[in-house]
């Protein structure tokens, strides 16, 4: 893939060795991606225990890197959804043609209109929620668009350890909030209880600023009749 120049994401996880885009994205990736990963494979695994296929959306995509990787452990049909703002995702589908994938889909639309006209067996929303002004109600879209499991991850402040901090726009930018980790655990247990079946903490080594270095992941799966 190197006439496609840097990337956001490393693609070793496909044996590919590919140019990364410097500075932050590596050290982020490796504190993400081994989580989320796992949380897909864990979703998947339990959801074929009824279903044949399974379907994934990956929300805020990028790249879409996790839809890629839904797709490579059996997940079929998947998406990935961004509005394009950085202009990652123009190298999506020309990546997972280039992986040989099949059955995986990108759409170039605002993720809440998105949210609103389509449902998937697991959706992720990941690295997206920080860059909203009102991340809760993103939150409740996403978990009513998923049939079976929500995977959210999402950056937290450091800078500010209050159980009921939340700024908008974020601190330093025009755009987008920010949460405290206990701010931000708060509202997913208020939102989702006990269907909360894994979680994780770490930092994003690549960020140098407290405001925007937490990192929390959490896995819920919704209770079904």
């Amino acid at each position: 893939m190197s006439e496609l120049g840097p990337l956001y994401h490393n693609y070793l996880f496909f044996n590919v060795h590919n140019q990364q885009i410097p500075g932050s994205y590596a050290p982020n990736q490796i504190a993400k991606s081994q989580i989320i990963t796992a949380y897909i494979a864990y979703a998947l695994a339990d959801s074929k225990k009824s279903s044949k296929s399974v379907s994934f959306a990956e929300l805020f995509c990028a790249d879409g890197y996790y839809a890629m990787i839904a797709r490579s452990l059996g997940c079929a049909p998947c998406y990935g959804i961004d509005n394009n703002r950085d202009f990652h995702f123009t190298y999506a589908p020309l990546i997972a043609e280039k992986l040989g994938l099949s059955q995986i889909h990108f759409i170039n639309r605002d993720i809440e209109s998105a949210l609103t006209e389509n449902t998937w067996d697991i959706v992720a929303n990941v690295g997206g929620l920080y860059h909203t002004e009102d991340p809760v109600r993103i939150l409740q879209a996403s978990y009513n668009a998923a049939h079976r499991y929500l995977i959210v991850q999402t950056v937290v402040s450091l800078a500010n350890t209050s159980s009921d901090y939340f700024e908008s726009p974020a601190p330093g930018w025009t755009w987008g909030s920010r949460h405290s980790r206990t701010s931000f655990d708060a509202i997913i247990r208020g939102l989702f209880g006990d269907q909360i079946v894994l979680q994780h903490f770490n930092e994003l080594i690549g960020n140098s600023r407290l405001e925007d270095r937490g990192n929390v992941c959490y896995l819920i799966k919704k209770h079904t009749d």
